[in-house]
């Protein structure tokens, strides 16, 4: 954990409330992101997987879930010193 003192940050001196609120911003567009391309794979596959019989179905639910899982870990996977060097 890091001082801050006044509530500037110690890399750029800028106020630690507006880097709170762009990574807030920026949580909230990769969720509504996720949330609309997880929405349309279930409901693509409940078209697709309709006809499946209950295993089948569960299989093709569990590997959409891992698929949703994975992109969703590389999303926010990153911890805040990645961060800061890729941007």
């Amino acid at each position: 954990m890091q001082r801050r003192p006044a509530g500037r940050c110690p890399h750029c001196g800028a106020d630690v409330r507006r880097h709170v609120q762009e990574e807030r911003e920026r949580e909230t567009a990769i969720e509504k992101v996720v949330a609309v391309i997880s929405t349309v794979l279930v409901l693509g596959l409940a078209l697709f997987a309709g006809g499946c019989s209950i295993v089948e179905g569960v299989a093709v639910y569990a590997v959409a879930g891992v698929l949703v899982w994975w992109w969703g870990r590389r999303t926010f996977g990153l911890s805040p010193s990645e961060r800061d060097k890729a941007s």
